[in-house]
């Protein structure tokens, strides 16, 4: 079976619901399901707003199959991660009177207010990626802390193997979400656990590359030594990589660079296996979560389930190549 098709038939199957690790924050609505005009609606949208982000095309794919195959329409966002542009979206699409809504949030705060006037007008609202946002009526959320774990160990064993248990860390964060917390925090930990003498020596918040490249760049001229950036998402690692390139490493230098990131891109992952001091990913099905994150929003609409969806990571490394390969066909 293919990891599509594993993952696919946990998000429409029934997924794991109620699940302790995503935090109490983010604690679905009991408010009973009462059919209103946005109910009988046949447009959803799906706030993703890193539009610039490689996981984003495949996740539309997905998304869009499964709306087309449930007979709604989908909205997507255009905000390329600007707060005021997803807000103002939001709101657009409140006042147009979808049937429901899922959400990456960029701000969890600035979310209240709309999640409260999307449900005054019989809208359903959901949380994409964190279970942290008041008062929703489901999520679609990922095991961050089993990701981090297989990132985390295989970071450190390749501490052990290659830099002989010692190396200085640096981590590019995004502090301000629940997924953002849980795999770096997660992956350094279990790094930790295994290679003990893995010490963290620098911390940056930055997702894409744009602001990755530049953190990088001062962590490096501040700690020459840097021989590991674990990185909050797949976006961040070019940047790392370039920063890392314009030091002009030795041929040594390069083969003791380890660069980490989460979601299981298409670059990061070609980069993997080409052997690149980009080593690893804990990696996502984007394709399958965008079609999850539709159907869930869908059964919140229509009153069914699921609407709490948890999906589990793989590890890519270069010593999965036919892994790597499988992932790297089902994206395009």
């Amino acid at each position: 079976m293919s990891r599509r098709a594993l993952v696919g038939g946990i998000a429409l199957g029934g997924a794991a619901a109620g699940l302790g690790m995503a935090g109490a924050a983010g604690a679905a609505s009991t408010a009973p399901f009462r059919p209103t005009a946005a109910a009988k609606s046949k447009k959803i949208g799906f706030s993703q707003p890193d539009t610039s982000a490689s996981i984003w095309q495949p996740l539309m794919v997905g998304a869009r199959e499964a709306a087309a195959k449930r007979g709604y329409e989908l909205l997507v966002s255009h905000s390329n991660s600007q707060l005021d542009a997803q807000l103002a979206e939001i709101e657009t699409w409140i006042a147009e009177g979808v049937a429901g809504i899922i959400v990456l949030p960029l701000d969890n705060d600035s979310l209240g207010p709309l999640i409260k006037k999307a449900h005054q007008s019989g809208i359903r609202f959901l949380d994409y990626s964190d279970n942290a946002l008041p008062n929703v009526d489901g999520w679609v959320i990922f095991d961050n802390l089993q990701g981090a774990r297989l990132v985390g160990t295989y970071a450190g064993q390749w501490v052990n193997k290659t830099l002989g248990g010692k190396a200085q860390v640096a981590l590019l964060t995004h502090q301000i979400q629940l997924t953002g917390r849980q795999r770096i925090e997660g992956a350094v930990a279990a790094l930790q656990k295994v290679a003990p003498g893995a010490k963290v020596v620098a911390q940056h918040e930055g997702v894409l590359s744009p602001q990755t490249l530049p953190a990088a760049q001062a962590m490096l001229e501040a700690h020459p030594d840097i021989n590991m950036f674990i990185c909050i998402a797949d976006e961040g690692c070019d940047g790392c990589l370039h920063a890392f390139l314009q030091t002009h490493p030795s041929a040594e230098r390069t083969n003791e660079m380890f660069i980490c990131g989460f979601d299981g891109s298409t670059p990061v992952i070609q980069s993997i296996l080409a052997g690149s001091p980009i080593r690893a990913t804990g990696a996502l099905d984007a394709v399958a979560i965008g079609a999850a994150s539709v159907n869930a929003t869908i059964n919140a609409v229509q009153g069914a389930g699921p609407t709490q969806i948890n999906f589990p990571y793989v590890l890519v490394d270069y010593a999965s190549q036919e892994l790597g390969k499988k992932l790297l066909k089902e994206l395009g």
